[in-house]
Formats: structure tokens, C-alpha cells, sequence
């Protein structure tokens, strides 16, 4: 568990080995990882009334790593995770297909508190 978590689903998952030979992976992961810890050092310096994350990184950085997983590896994608209220929802029938690849990628390299939010 990082420095400062206290609960399991903030946990950041190990991401699977297969994803450390595609460069793509390598570069999109690297730009997503730090976002979160960025952003709240600069809300920290600036306050609360400054957007210091006015092109939303956190939320989209992860969305590019999710969409490249999804369409370049969808063999290795895990299953619906039954435990998961966002994979289990009615909802996704309804949903475009990639979307619902998106979120089944989003398991492989976010916390899970961080996975039920997209």
C-alpha cells in the first residue's frame, strides 16, 4: 500500500508484466501515475481557488490508458469483476462496448475506489 493509505481501495494494483512490453503502455502508464500526486501538490501551493487541473489529467490520463488497453489488448482485459458494482450494473448493457472495455482495463492499473468512479 503507498505512504498514506489507509484503506485497500486506495491501493494502486502492480500492473500485469505483459503491459511493460509495449512501449505504449509504458509511456501512457508514466504519464498517469504521477498525475494525482501533481495536481494535489499544486492545489496545496495554490489553494482551493485555483483549478490546478484545468485539463482534468487525473481523469484523462487514465481514460487514454484505458482506451489504448482496451483497443490494442483486449486479450488480456480481465473479466466483469462481480465484487464490482460498475461491472455488474445493468447500466453497461446499454453502454458502447468500448466504454465497457475502458472500465474492465481501468482494473488492471487503478485503486479500486479510484476504478468505481468511471
Amino acid at each position: 500500500m503507498d505512504a498514506g493509505n489507509e484503506h485497500p481501495d486506495d491501493e494502486w494494483p502492480l500492473p500485469p508484466s505483459w503491459m511493460w512490453s509495449c512501449g505504449e503502455c509504458i509511456e501512457l502508464y508514466r504519464a498517469m501515475k504521477p498525475a494525482p500526486e501533481v495536481v494535489e501538490a499544486a492545489l496545496e501551493e495554490f489553494g482551493p481557488g485555483v483549478d490546478c487541473d484545468p485539463s482534468d489529467s487525473v481523469v484523462t490520463t487514465q481514460i487514454r490508458l484505458a482506451r489504448h488497453i482496451a483497443v490494442e489488448h483486449e486479450e488480456f482485459l480481465p473479466d466483469a469483476d462481480e465484487a464490482c458494482e460498475k461491472c455488474m450494473s445493468d447500466v453497461r448493457q446499454h453502454l458502447p462496448e468500448l466504454l465497457v472495455l475502458e472500465h474492465r482495463a481501468r482494473h488492471l492499473f487503478a485503486p479500486p475506489r479510484i476504478v468505481g468512479l468511471l
